[in-house]
């Protein structure tokens, strides 16, 4: 699972509107007819953080380590127009390049 707050472009100090406000904007950028994958990620991010007592039970209970796309949103900005894909940073985590 991909950090929710990577995957909607939130801060983890962020109150209930923004992160709710965010998650709209997230839903029209990642619509279910041309982009399935990451309406699900926004929808899974959203239900893991939406309200404060869910965001404190991620904190103290979902200790996962970082995936090669929270990697890659931490690099770039969430709206970046280019970014490396996905085989290119695996690779490059490999040391294949």
């Amino acid at each position: 699972m991909r950090n929710p707050y990577l995957v909607l472009g939130v801060d983890a100090t962020s109150d209930d509107t923004t992160i709710a406000r965010a998650y709209r904007e997230a839903i029209k950028r990642h619509s279910p007819e041309r982009d399935p994958q990451g309406f699900q990620a926004a929808q899974a991010a959203y239900e893991k953080i939406a309200t404060r007592r869910k965001r404190l039970t991620f904190e103290l209970f979902d200790a996962q380590p970082p995936t090669p796309e929270d990697l890659l949103d931490r690099t770039s900005p969430v709206k970046a127009p280019q970014r490396p894909s996905r085989a290119l940073f695996s690779a490059l985590l490999r040391g294949e390049t």
